[in-house]
């Protein structure tokens, strides 16, 4: 399929597009991964009970609200970062076909 020169500017901008988009995504699946162990950590801090030099006289009441709330967090985080990898690839994927029809 021939494409004329008004349509090959317009993909081509189009393409612009979705690559900065793609980009943009790629970095929010790098953070959420990130995110999801840093609450990982914490909550594993929270149920396993250990007494760290930084933080010794913490209340358990304390304690307990971290481990939950660093819980879901890590499961949000983790559930997002499935979600946008799963996107990112496929952004990928199209995109390349794209640029596949521009050629």
């Amino acid at each position: 399929m021939a494409l004329n020169k008004k349509e090959k500017e317009k993909l081509k901008m189009q393409i612009q597009q979705e690559n900065i988009l793609v980009r943009r995504l790629g970095k929010w699946v790098k953070i959420s991964f990130l995110l999801c162990i840093a609450f990982a950590a914490v909550a594993f801090w929270g149920f396993s009970g250990m007494k760290d030099a930084l933080l010794p006289n913490i209340p358990e009441i304390v304690r307990n609200i971290v481990k939950w709330l660093a819980l879901v967090f890590a499961i949000l985080s983790g559930a997002f970062g499935v979600l946008a990898s799963m996107s990112f690839r496929n952004g990928k994927k199209h995109l390349l076909k794209q640029i596949d029809l521009l050629k």
